[in-house]
């Protein structure tokens, strides 16, 4: 049975309404085949009105932040707004950004129609972005984009074209050094990315490019050298474009030569330096004949400095130098080519020894040219201030338990075999009885210097034959002597006091109060000597 809005329509058997009324309309009224054709129309436009829906593009309607620049890139908000409902994955896999040509990563978030990008990484000043919805969005029924969505923006603040200001070397100048470096200066920060991709060589060079002075200078390494007598273009393409995206606008374009110097470097002078960087000692050079001339005078602290008629490699220059016998140094001079150089020597030489040092032929100057011949001369490490500390001897208490006389007794290393007079006693050294003591140790060291106590620690010991005594150092230290004044002759060394405590014994044998080879001063002199007083119990 049919019904309208739920309800069973009034009176008569249930026959459909729309047959009756048509019915009564065609048999009263002569009307039907007026009726029917406006019914037919009537559902017509239902079926057009739906295609109609269907077939309407699915695009997008509004997106955010909008064309031109936007000053707070913290204020930006990216977002597209589409037309229909739309296929979520599939407006995703569509959907990118890109920052200077760089695509960016992030996450979606949807509003209804409207995507809103989320980047991973805040938006940055000084940054051109794309946004791009491939022609693949489609919305839910289907319907795909008609055309590419692609819109740009931008970060970058107001500012001016960037233009060269200056080169160095100036345009058309001259340079000798095949190494040299280009540098540009412009008005504008600019991007290693446009120099790498808008500045041509011609004739072509390798090389690399760095920003220095707030990226407003561009500086050229070449890779390889110049080629001397060489006339070399440099292009900046009009595309050449600064840190704000602006381009240079038209070609700039400059010129250098490459000099064509044929003369080798000298060496002029050698020098040795004190610490203070002055010129303590001119070295002359070894010459032909049986007679070795030595420079004596030299100091551990002094360091070697040659001096060339022009610029040299000193990279280079340190492999043509060698010193015999073997002494470690290393190059003070920055790398690069300068007319002097210095060697600093990262071990003190041994006193009163002579070392022989060889300058080769072949170090370099900017040119590429070769130095043809060898220099040879010999020093002799004999400076006063050189001169390692020595040891002169000790002094100790016979009677250390006695505050008023502890009997002090001095030993010197010119003096072996004496007696020591180490006797049993209640204020004396009880037999197996471990009794305080201190020895003082006495030095001869340059003036100004004193004894590296580390050294002295793991040198100084006291040996005893057929255990007759033994004695075990406590600490050291270079005051809080017990005695103030020293031994007659002795006033002018330097002394240690080391306490520890000594064990006599029955025993007798020979006692070696020694330091072993190795002794340093303050000064970093060090003797390569050992030191030995041997004394009889």
């Amino acid at each position: 049975m049919n019904r309208i809005n739920g309800h069973k329509p009034r009176g008569g058997p249930e026959t459909p309404v729309f047959g009756n009324l048509t019915a009564g309309l065609y048999k009263k009224t002569g009307f039907g085949l007026f009726f029917w054709v406006l019914r037919g129309m009537f559902f017509l436009s239902l079926v057009f009105s739906c295609d109609l829906l269907r077939l309407s593009p699915f695009e997008v309607i509004q997106w955010t932040p909008g064309t031109g620049r936007h000053g707070d890139p913290g204020d930006i908000t990216v977002s597209i707004s589409f037309s229909h409902d739309p296929d979520k994955i599939a407006v995703e896999q569509a959907f990118s950004l890109t920052e200077d040509d760089t695509v960016l990563t992030g996450s979606f978030i949807w509003e209804g129609r409207t995507l809103v990008f989320k980047p991973a990484l805040p938006l940055e000043l000084n940054r051109s972005y794309v946004l791009t919805i491939l022609e693949d969005a489609r919305d839910r029924a289907g319907v795909s984009m008609d055309k590419k969505f692609e819109a740009p923006f931008s970060t970058r603040g107001a500012g001016k074209r960037p233009s060269v200001l200056s080169t160095d070397p100036p345009d058309m100048g001259v340079i000798t050094d095949p190494r040299r470096e280009i540098r540009i200066e412009f008005s504008e920060p600019v991007k290693v990315n446009s120099c790498v991709n808008a500045v041509s060589f011609s004739p072509s060079a390798r090389g690399s490019w760095r920003l220095e002075a707030g990226d407003r200078r561009a500086v050229f390494v070449p890779r390889e050298p110049w080629v001397r007598g060489t006339t070399y273009r440099i292009r900046f393409s009009p595309d050449f474009s600064g840190t704000l995206g602006l381009t240079l606008g038209k070609e700039w374009t400059g010129y250098f030569i490459v000099g064509n110097d044929k003369t080798p470097p000298v060496l002029e002078a050698t020098y040795a330096l004190d610490p203070e960087g002055n010129r303590a000692l001119k070295l002359l050079p070894e010459e032909p004949g049986p007679l070795k001339r030595e420079n004596a005078g030299w100091e551990s602290s002094y360091r070697l400095a040659l001096d060339f008629s022009e610029p040299v490699d000193t990279a280079d220059l340190k492999n043509r130098l060698t010193v015999e016998p073997a002494l470690a140094f290393e190059t003070e001079t920055p790398p690069g080519y300068a007319a002097g150089a210095v060697f600093t020597f990262t071990q003190n030489p041994t006193y009163s020894a002579s070392y022989l040092f060889r300058l080769n032929a072949g170090v370099r100057d900017a040119e590429g040219n070769e130095s043809p011949d060898p220099t040879v001369f010999r020093i002799r490490v004999d400076g006063p201030a050189s001169r390692p500390p020595r040891f002169i001897g000790f002094r100790m208490p016979m009677a250390p338990g006695d505050p008023a006389d502890e009997e002090a007794a001095a030993f010197s290393v010119e003096e072996p075999f004496r007696d020591l007079p180490v006797r049993p006693g209640e204020t004396r050294y009880p037999y197996d009885v471990s009794t305080p003591a201190w020895i003082e140790l006495y030095f001869d060291v340059v003036p100004g210097a004193g004894i590296d106590l580390f050294s002295l620690m793991n040198l100084f010991r006291v040996d005893a034959a057929n255990n007759a005594l033994s004695f075990s150092p406590r600490s050291m230290e270079a005051e809080n002597f017990p005695i103030p004044d020293k031994p007659p002759a002795w006033e002018a060394y330097f002394r240690i006091k080391v306490k520890g405590v000594l064990t006599n014994t029955t025993d007798s044998g020979v006692v070696i109060f020694q330091i072993a080879s190795g002794l340093q001063d303050s000064l970093g002199n060090r003797n390569e000597g050992a030191f030995k007083i041997p004394l009889l119990k």
